[in-house]
């Protein structure tokens, strides 16, 4: 998949996948990086599972503060 094909499949799995509105803050949409990580915990997102449940989850929201998450 190319970079286009990447943060299309990103957008894409973002309208289907119900992420708290103010974690969404922090979800940098013109980052280049973590693009992979991103397709990933969104498609575990979308399978079902809860963010706390997935390995590094937290790290696609790139503008929230180290070490910090969401209760």
């Amino acid at each position: 998949m190319d970079k286009l094909e990447k943060e299309t499949a990103i957008l894409r799995l973002l309208d289907e996948v119900e992420v708290p509105h103010p974690l969404m803050n922090y979800f940098d949409y013109d980052s280049e990086e973590l693009l992979d990580k991103k397709i990933k915990v969104l498609q575990a997102l979308k399978a079902g599972k809860s963010i706390d449940d997935i390995d590094g989850g937290y790290s696609i929201f790139e503008l929230l503060p180290e070490g910090q998450h969401w209760d």
